[in-house]
């Protein structure tokens, strides 16, 4: 691979469009590649489409932003047996110069580990985060778990140059949110056990017990926000983006987890009965629907709908998703309107827990708070078989009591 200045010219169209179809494959979104290259995500996106093909500096860009990531999505040249008898020439004729010895085998270490013995180090390649997300699927690991490890991954290996050794894997302790540094260690603890393991059975051992997987926060300690904390970072959200401060105030109003609210339709939108229906009907985690406030509805009618509107046409994509933001997205824009509001600590798992005491310091009964809630109890059977009249009386409660984070 080139280290410095690619040719970028030397490469069709369609292997520059490879590059980022590579850096999309690794865990970067359309809005990460964009901010790094410098176009708008709808450029972004047509390359990707084929529609058109990144220039050469919009390659560099990206180059200079993340440098071993795009060198591990350049095409490779041919190599031929000439070149291999010239480079070992080269090599040989370095080793024979002391000033020169000690960088060659330091070099030859990371690109054979195992192979040399001066250190304990593995160099990851591309094929290798392939091969770790194939092997994580093969193992009946969902997807968006497979996404949470290499994401995870991805970034660690960009931090210290795609080699882990013991040194190397000792920066997993200089992360300083320890929530990111407990999930980047077991993504690579992960990582270590299904792919290094199996290309080099010697170094994985030496590199998996380098380090100690790290807790980043003791269970159950957490802190429930108040509802002027929540309100505050839906201003900030509101301000970076409507999504954010959709997904923000309709967890915050109803206790909906993240991931029923990005797997809910378009179509279950009744913005004049006032409800979301999610379809989550099975299991434990079931949440068939979810009521909506005033504020709710005149924000998602007014101000949300129209930005989604406008978003899906500056992708020149249709979704059935009422929120088609992609799932790193909308946490960056949160975890940036937590930032601004001056509350880094309060994380959108927490929402849950506020709605519920909220609720709860206001008398509702458990039961109630379950069902709106979406959790699994006894009366389940009601809702089965009476479900207009259920609804009604499950829906007085919430308008009566719920936590009011939309302006209304």
């Amino acid at each position: 691979m080139i280290n410095q200045n690619p040719y970028w010219y030397k490469l069709s169209d369609e292997q520059r469009r490879s590059v980022v179809a590579c850096l999309r494959d690794l865990g970067y979104s359309l809005s990460d590649i964009a901010k790094a290259a410098g176009v708008n995500p709808s450029t972004v996106h047509a390359w990707l489409a084929g529609r058109a093909a990144p220039q050469a500096d919009k390659l560099e860009n990206l180059y200079r932003a993340m440098p071993d990531t795009v060198e591990r999505c350049l095409p490779e040249p041919p190599v031929g047996e000439l070149d291999v008898m010239q480079a070992l020439n080269v090599i040989a004729k370095a080793l024979r110069t002391k000033a020169l010895r000690d960088l060659v085998i330091d070099e030859l270490s990371k690109l054979l580990p195992g192979g040399l013995k001066r250190e304990v180090a593995y160099r990851v390649e591309r094929d290798d985060v392939e091969l770790f997300k194939s092997k994580l699927a093969a193992e009946g690991v969902s997807r968006d778990t497979v996404n949470y490890y290499v994401r995870y991954l991805v970034r660690f290996l960009d931090e210290v140059g795609w080699v882990l050794s013991p040194e190397t894997l000792q920066r997993v302790y200089m992360i300083q949110r320890p929530r990111v540094m407990g999930k980047t260690a077991v993504a690579l603890k992960c990582f270590v056990n299904t792919v290094v393991k199996v290309k080099d059975p010697q170094v994985a051992p030496l590199l998996y017990d380098s380090f100690t997987t790290v807790q980043g926060k003791p269970k159950n300690g957490f802190r429930v926000p108040t509802l002027e904390e929540v309100r505050r970072v839906w201003e900030e959200a509101h301000k970076i983006s409507p999504c954010a401060a959709a997904v923000w105030g309709l967890m915050a109003e109803t206790g909906a987890r993240l991931d029923h609210l990005r797997r809910a339709s378009l179509d279950g939108l009744q913005l004049d009965k006032k409800r979301l229906l999610l379809g989550e009907t099975e299991g434990p985690k079931r949440q068939p629907l979810i009521f909506l406030t005033e504020g709710a509805v005149k924000y998602l009618r007014e101000v949300y709908l129209p930005w989604r509107e406008r978003f899906e046409r500056m992708l020149g994509q249709k979704s059935g998703r009422l929120f088609p933001c992609e799932e790193l997205t909308v946490y960056r824009w949160l975890k940036e309107a937590r930032e601004r509001a001056g509350l880094a600590w309060l994380e959108p798992r927490l929402l849950r827990k506020f709605h519920a005491q909220w609720l709860l310091d206001r008398g509702v009964d458990p039961t109630d708070i379950d069902l709106l809630q979406g959790r699994s109890v006894r009366e389940r059977v009601l809702f089965e078989h009476y479900i207009s009249d259920f609804e009604r009386r499950l829906r007085r409660v919430f308008e009566q009591h719920a936590p009011r984070v939309f302006p209304q």
